[in-house]
């Protein structure tokens, strides 16, 4: 079994949003707040290749909303799920499996792409 780190990009969230009751002067010194108090977080999937299968867990914010979406996390980095697989020599058509670890945006938005390029199971 092998497993990968797969880079779909980075974003910025509000801090107090997704640190909720914990206090500022907690959360901003492992991550520092712009001054709009957004932090920057990285958006990673899980690649697993188990002899025949290649298994996404996750798969990043996709392309399916549009620039005012986007416009509100201010996605950052080069990084996408089609260039990042392809860095460890693999295509989104190799995916046998996808799970999803819950259905926040960040997490499972490239489950429904806009150019109609969905992850196909050859189960």
């Amino acid at each position: 079994m092998k497993l990968y780190t797969i880079n779909t990009g980075m974003f910025k969230l509000d801090g107090g949003a997704m640190f909720g009751v914990v206090p500022k002067t907690i959360w901003q010194k492992l991550n520092p707040p712009d001054n709009n108090n957004l932090c920057t977080w990285a958006m990673r999937c899980l690649l697993i290749e188990d002899g025949k299968r290649l298994i996404l867990i996750d798969n990043g914010i996709g392309d399916k909303q549009d620039e005012k979406f986007f416009g509100h996390y201010y996605l950052h980095g080069n990084d996408t799920l089609e260039k990042s697989l392809a860095a460890h020599g693999f295509h989104r058509d190799d995916i046998t499996d996808v799970f999803l670890t819950h259905l926040h945006f960040d997490h499972c938005g490239g489950s429904i792409p806009a150019r109609g390029q969905y992850i196909r199971s050859r189960v």
